[in-house]
């Protein structure tokens, strides 16, 4: 999912700032979750920033670089193989 953009960042964070807003009202308003608005006040106030954090990234690779290419090369010389002898050839 990708994160919220700027602009609703700051218009969310600028409506929770009007006095009297409460954040359930702000998030029901702009249609975002109640924890998003408590995370994103939170932030500002942490940070100073409404940026999202930056992505973490996916699951680390099960291939190191040598096995990667005896793969590639495997399967490039060997373009009709099938998973089995791919696996018995591993």
């Amino acid at each position: 999912m990708k994160p919220y953009s700027l602009d609703l960042r700051s218009r969310v964070a600028a409506a929770c700032r009007e006095p009297g807003a409460s954040k359930a009202a702000v998030a029901q308003r702009f249609g975002v979750s109640y924890s998003f608005v408590k995370d994103l006040v939170r932030r500002e106030a942490a940070t100073g920033s409404l940026a999202p954090k930056p992505a973490t990234g996916g699951r680390a690779r099960y291939l190191d670089a040598a096995a990667q290419a005896w793969l590639v090369m495997y399967v490039g010389q060997h373009p009709d193989v099938t998973l089995a002898e791919l696996n018995q050839a591993w």
